[in-house]
C-alpha cells in the first residue's frame, strides 16, 4: 500500500477512535442515570421511604416561546457583577417523573431495559474493531474481507445507537411536555448529537461498500495475473 494512503487511513482511524470515544464517554454518565431511574422506578423504589425528594433527572430541549435570539432569561457574570441576558437550549431538571402518564413510563422503562444489553454490546464492540481496522491497515492488509465485515458492523451499531438516541429524545420531550410547562419556554423535539451517530454510521456502511468493490477487484486481477 502507498505510504502516504498508508498514513492517512491510520489518521483517519485514530480520528474517528478519538471523536466515538469521547462522545461515548460523554453519553454514559446519561445513559446510567436513566437506566438507574428506570430500574428503580420499576422496582418501585421510594426514596421519601428515606426522607429524600422522590425526584430524577430529565434532560430536554426547548426553544424560546418569543422567538431566537430573544434572551428572555438572565444570568450573573461574576466578573462584573452584572447581568447579561441569556437563551438556553436544554435543561437538565430534577423532577417526579413517577408522575408522568403511566404509558410514558412504562414505554421509557421497558425500551429502557431492552435497550441495556445492545447499547453496552455496541459501546464495546465499536472501538475493538476500530483497532482491528487500524492494525490491518498498518499491515497492509485493509482490502481483506474480514474489514469489509468490520466496518459493516461498526455502521450497523452506530445505526443502532442512533435509534436509540432518537427514541430516548422523543420520549423523554413527550414526558417532559407532560410534566413540566415553562414561562419563557417551550418544549420541543430536536436531533443535535444524534446527526453524528447516523453521520458516521452511514459514512462506514459506504465506506464498506467501497471497500467491497476494491476487494472484487483486487481478487479479479490477482485472477488475471
Amino acid at each position: 500500500m502507498n505510504t502516504r494512503l498508508k498514513i492517512v487511513c491510520v489518521l483517519f482511524g485514530l480520528v474517528y477512535f478519538y471523536f466515538i470515544g469521547t462522545t461515548v464517554i460523554q453519553e454514559i454518565p446519561e445513559f446510567i442515570q436513566g437506566f438507574n431511574d428506570g430500574r428503580n422506578e420499576a422496582r418501585g423504589f421510594d426514596t421519601k421511604a428515606d426522607g429524600a425528594e422522590k425526584t430524577s433527572s430529565l434532560l430536554f430541549r426547548v426553544k424560546p416561546v418569543s422567538g431566537a435570539y430573544s434572551f428572555p432569561g438572565t444570568v450573573l457574570n461574576l466578573k462584573t457583577g452584572n447581568s447579561m441576558r441569556a437563551e438556553f437550549s436544554n435543561f437538565n431538571v430534577k423532577v417526579d417523573r413517577t408522575q408522568a402518564p403511566l404509558w410514558i413510563r412504562a414505554i421509557r422503562i421497558f425500551f429502557g431495559l431492552i435497550a441495556f444489553i445492545p447499547l453496552v454490546f455496541a459501546i464495546l464492540f465499536i472501538p475493538i474493531q476500530i483497532y482491528k481496522v487500524i492494525r490491518s491497515i498498518v499491515k497492509n492488509e485493509i482490502f481483506e474481507s474480514r474489514n469489509i465485515n468490520r466496518f459493516r458492523w461498526i455502521g450497523y451499531c452506530l445505526l443502532i445507537i442512533f435509534v436509540a438516541e432518537v427514541f430516548f429524545n422523543v420520549i423523554t420531550t413527550a414526558e417532559a411536555r407532560a410534566l413540566i410547562h415553562l414561562e419563557d419556554y417551550r418544549i420541543v423535539f430536536r436531533m443535535t448529537e444524534e446527526y453524528y451517530w447516523l453521520l458516521f454510521g452511514l459514512v462506514t456502511l459506504m465506506f464498506a461498500e467501497i471497500l467491497k468493490i476494491s476487494h472484487s477487484m483486487k481478487v479479479e486481477q490477482d485472477l488475471t495475473i
